[in-house]
């Protein structure tokens, strides 16, 4: 039905002509990556992205200062080295447990317990316009 509608605002065929054993661009695949490419504009001014890396502190907690942290923020982490990756398999488990706004993230571990030190992640921040 999308195909439809944007093939009879360019009057092509799907699929495009061919012109020397290439396919050419039809005015249809021309407003589709338009489409396309404006709706990944508007994704990515939609939920602001930002990315990072910290190591953990040896301790239970761990403050990452990032100014783009919102009360809302949704924060993933990814471990970057095997002592992180053993870290998140562990009663140890990384949580996001506190935000504040406009300054830094904490990490805690689930267990309490003291971190190594070592471990290395990487974050993404997401925040809803």
């Amino acid at each position: 039905m999308p195909d439809d509608f944007i093939n009879s605002l360019g009057g092509d065929t799907p699929g495009g002509s061919q012109v020397g054993g290439a396919n050419t661009n039809t005015t249809a695949d021309q407003l589709r990556n338009q489409v396309l490419s404006r709706l990944a504009v508007a994704l990515e001014n939609g939920f602001p992205r930002t990315v990072g890396t910290f190591t953990l502190a040896a301790a239970a907690t761990t403050t990452v200062p990032q100014t783009a942290t919102e009360s809302t923020s949704s924060i993933s982490l990814t471990p970057t080295n095997a002592a992180a990756a053993t870290l998140m398999g562990s009663n140890k488990s990384l949580y996001i447990s506190a935000r504040t706004q406009g300054a830094s993230f904490t990490v805690a571990t689930a267990s309490g317990a003291a971190a190594a030190g070592t471990e290395t992640f990487e974050y993404e921040l997401l925040n809803l316009v």
